[in-house]
């Protein structure tokens, strides 16, 4: 079952919450790439969600508890983490149009490790080069690099070199993230 509590907790102007499942991780991310959550927004055991997106996940079904009973939950679940993920560091990050062969320049200038780079730019080789691309974002941590990039419209990506490929559809945008680990 999917679970919420009531956003109260402020940060950078927004009142934030947690979703989470307490049946699966896998169905916790099938929810909230639902919702058009980004995988690099996972917390370890959950997502979370502001007022706004509190309210269309119980649009989309998800029962509202209270944060001592969302925590019972996943531990009874077995599916409580409370290791601190690290954060994301941002690399690159823009708003403004980039077709296909400006990002492959971004990765150069931005991916000092070759794998990493040629890995992404392979995965790139699948969209066309002629597709607009309308956000950019590219973070690192100390185990995972994430290529995420907005679109007007859902492109093919071949994900054979990647280690996650994720489509969700947020705010008029398909967002694609791609993601790799540490070789």
């Amino acid at each position: 079952m999917i679970l919420v509590d009531t956003p109260r907790w402020i940060w950078r102007g927004q009142v934030w919450g947690h979703l989470v499942s307490d049946s699966s991780i896998e169905e916790l991310h099938d929810f909230a790439r639902e919702l058009g959550k980004r995988r690099i927004g996972f917390q370890g055991d959950h997502y979370d969600l502001s007022s706004e997106e509190h309210e269309r996940a119980l649009e989309a079904g998800a029962v509202n508890v209270d944060s001592r009973e969302l925590v019972r939950r996943l531990r009874k679940a077995g599916l409580r983490h409370r290791s601190k993920k690290p954060n994301w560091n941002i690399v690159y990050q823009s708003d403004r149009s980039h077709y296909l062969p400006e990002i492959v320049q971004v990765l150069a200038i931005s991916i000092p490790e070759k794998t990493r780079r040629e890995r992404f730019t392979e995965a790139l080789q699948s969209v066309s080069p002629l597709v607009k691309i309308v956000g950019v974002l590219l973070v690192e941590r100390v185990d995972l690099m994430a290529l995420v990039l907005e679109f007007p419209d859902a492109p093919y990506v071949d994900s054979e070199r990647l280690d996650l490929l994720n489509y969700t559809y947020a705010q008029e945008r398909h967002v694609v993230e791609m993601i790799i680990s540490q070789e």
